[in-house]
């Protein structure tokens, strides 16, 4: 694969990732009712996850930075599996 179609689908990944992050401000109403939890918690409790993610994500990848990339995402796969 050569280094242009690596970009495209580097950038094309990152606009997914990205839209993801932005449906939970449209839904957050409903997901505040189903937790039976009031609407400024819900947006508390989404607010923290990203400050954990943004915090998190460059730690993770310094500290993984020598390691197999396909068995990480084998045990992280397993991880969230089960």
């Amino acid at each position: 694969m050569s280094k242009t179609w690596r970009i495209y689908i580097l950038a094309l990944l990152s606009f997914l990732v990205g839209t993801s992050e932005f449906i939970i401000a449209g839904i957050l109403d409903k997901i505040s009712s189903s937790m039976d939890i009031s609407l400024v918690a819900a947006g508390q409790l989404i607010t923290v996850f990203s400050l954990v993610y943004a915090i998190g994500t460059p730690i993770i990848m310094a500290l993984t930075s020598g390691r197999d990339r396909r068995k990480l995402l084998l045990y992280a796969l397993g991880l969230f599996e089960g």
